[in-house]
């Protein structure tokens, strides 16, 4: 064993974080809570994988809920795909492996959104094998400990980081090894790094030669491009017009007001009057905006803005996916995080009646 290993297990042993998915060796349970942590922090995963496992304790649980409830009990965490490949993945389980979770690597792998990461995150921690795992926080590591050099999302790098980690696998003991990476590279190894109290510090070369800052050696980022999205506040009595996202996509099957993007040539006004035709098929009257908001989609900065349409003629029946909702109704229906708080923004200013 090295002496990187050695001393990244015996920190590990003492300072480990008291989480809820380290209390269980259920690979299901384990599962759940590495898809969650793609993209998440712990501290935003936890309160959901506690939620989702009262609700959805076992594959058959998961297996048996509806979709939508299923991603209303995911609204907040985003990459929604997550949770439709969690649904996908257990509706197989339970149809092709008589609702036995997969115990190989293989297995495991073949399932709907693991990929070679969440496979042996899986395979260490709940079932004992010894499997290697390579996420950001272990490239973060790896990369400043051995100096290894290239952009980590090159083939060429990638390649020479999994067979690091490989390598160092301690047998028998790959599940804490593997957590013990992830731990190091969430608390101390840090973009910038926190080397004050590092454990690994009298082993890691990038440290000793004062070159933390140069590795990981990541390429420069795509350039962040702006939009403008608009949304229709479409009412009547005390019901607003919701509209179901393709099941595929970017918020893949969650509930939004109807939503476009304004082209370079288009103003918010025109855009919402698109969007009444498009998607909606109905003719009407733009009016005010109720609510505007910024947010962020990998390297899209949107500002979504929601207008009140006044309409004159509404398709009977509404278009497939559209359907009227009240307040209370949000409770089944699952939202974007934008959404739900445009929505919550349009709320307040609706309990401002001289503003209307």
């Amino acid at each position: 064993m090295s002496p990187f290993v050695s001393l990244l297990l015996d920190w590990y042993a003492v300072h480990k974080r008291a989480l809820p998915w380290r209390r269980t060796s259920d690979p299901y349970a384990i599962w759940v809570s590495e898809m969650m942590l793609q993209q998440t922090q712990v501290a935003t995963a936890t309160p959901y994988f506690e939620r989702w496992m009262a609700r959805f304790p076992t594959v058959n649980a998961l297996a048996e809920a509806p979709l939508e409830e299923v991603l209303k009990h995911w609204q907040g965490l985003g990459y929604y795909a997550r949770a439709r490949n969690l649904h996908k993945a257990a509706k197989l389980i339970c149809e092709q492996l008589g609702g036995a979770f997969p115990t190989t690597y293989e297995g495991i792998l073949a399932l709907p959104g693991v990929g070679r990461y969440t496979a042996g995150a899986i395979c260490s921690i709940a079932l004992g094998l010894d499997t290697p795992i390579v996420d950001a926080n272990v490239i973060r590591v790896l990369c400043r400990v051995f100096s290894i050099p290239g952009d980590p999302k090159s083939p060429k790098t990638l390649d020479a980081l999994w067979e690091k980690a490989e390598e160092l696998l301690p047998h028998g003991q790959s599940g804490d090894f593997n957590q013990a990476l992830m731990e190091l590279g969430a608390l101390h190894c840090l973009t910038p790094p926190r080397c004050t109290h590092c454990p690994v510090q009298s082993v890691c070369t990038a440290f000793q030669q004062s070159q933390t800052e140069q590795f990981p050696a990541f390429a420069a980022k795509k350039a962040f491009t702006t939009h403008n999205d608009v949304s229709l506040w479409i009412e009547r009595d005390e019901e607003f017009l919701l509209i179901k996202r393709p099941d595929e996509g970017l918020w893949g099957g969650l509930y939004e007001l109807p939503r476009v993007t304004a082209t370079p040539d288009e103003t918010i006004e025109q855009a919402a009057a698109r969007a009444l035709e498009e998607l909606v098929g109905a003719t009407g009257s733009v009016g005010e905006r109720l609510a505007s908001l910024r947010h962020g989609v990998t390297t899209r900065k949107i500002t979504l803005s929601a207008l009140a349409v006044a309409v004159v003629r509404m398709p009977n029946p509404l278009p497939p996916g559209c359907l009227w909702a009240t307040r209370t109704d949000l409770a089944r229906y699952p939202l974007s995080s934008p959404q739900a708080k445009l929505l919550a923004a349009i709320q307040e200013r609706k309990q401002q009646p001289a503003l209307f």
